[in-house]
């Protein structure tokens, strides 16, 4: 069994993405289930295999304990780590080739929390790795894409899985600024003369103080430009699935 984390910041499309790519790997018929790790959704774009809501429920908490959403969101979070092996129970009598987990729409709580990587450890025997999605519509900012690679580089070291990036929402944007976004990822020069010419003050200093760190963690960076709306890219997600996971064949024989 393979199981993949989809991690990215709030709004960026992991849900709608977790739905989309689940039914496109049904489509090439691979064995594949969708798991929700958020306590807080209301919603949910797909129908998931387990789900976390079934054994803990943010309102529910905030009704017993007297919270608001945040600290209900946080307790909720922290009381993961007793039914982790439940979950795992779940996702196993499924038996699944590969399973694609939707993480919290807060991804600090998930990402940057202790039990986060606790989960990502002991959430059944999987070879497991993460989707890291860059938010396209925000990160045609430079900035603001010089802080995702920040956060993939965090997360890759938090979590010291494989890591496979992708540019969400390409359908929300202009050939130029998706061409500018890919041009960043491909060649460094060309985001660190972006910095130059379109930030100023403390942004320009961040984003060149981020760059460094970044360089020093060592995180490459090819991230892949993504739909969930007209599948653009799901054919190159999966062929980059496939070589890690299964040195290139299909995860159900």
């Amino acid at each position: 069994m393979n199981l993949v984390f989809v991690l990215g910041t709030a709004g960026s499309g992991k849900s709608t993405f977790t739905a989309k790519f689940t039914r496109f790997l049904e489509y090439h018929r691979e064995d594949v289930m969708a798991v929700n790790l958020d306590p807080g959704s209301l919603i949910l774009p797909y129908a998931a295999n387990v789900d976390v809501r079934e054994y803990i429920k943010v309102e529910e908490l905030m009704e017993e304990y007297g919270l608001g959403p945040n600290g209900g969101l946080m307790l909720a979070h922290d009381m993961m780590a007793g039914i982790v092996q439940d979950l795992s129970n779940d996702i196993e009598d499924f038996t699944p080739d590969i399973c694609i987990v939707d993480t919290p729409g807060q991804m600090e709580l998930f990402a940057f929390r202790d039990i986060g990587a606790q989960i990502a450890k002991e959430l059944t025997d999987a070879e497991k790795g993460v989707i890291y999605l860059f938010d396209g519509v925000f990160c045609r900012d430079p900035l603001n894409y010089v802080m995702n690679m920040f956060l993939a580089s965090a997360i890759n070291t938090r979590f010291l899985l494989p890591q496979f990036q992708i540019v969400s929402k390409t359908d929300m944007l202009e050939p130029h600024e998706l061409e500018e976004i890919m041009g960043w990822a491909e060649d460094p020069y060309l985001l660190e003369e972006s910095i130059d010419t379109r930030l100023t003050g403390m942004n320009r200093m961040i984003s060149q103080d981020m760059i460094e760190v970044i360089e020093r963690l060592g995180v490459e960076f090819s991230p892949i430009p993504v739909s969930s709306s007209t599948n653009e890219g799901f054919n190159e997600l999966y062929a980059d699935l496939m070589r890690v996971f299964t040195d290139g064949g299909k995860f159900t024989p």
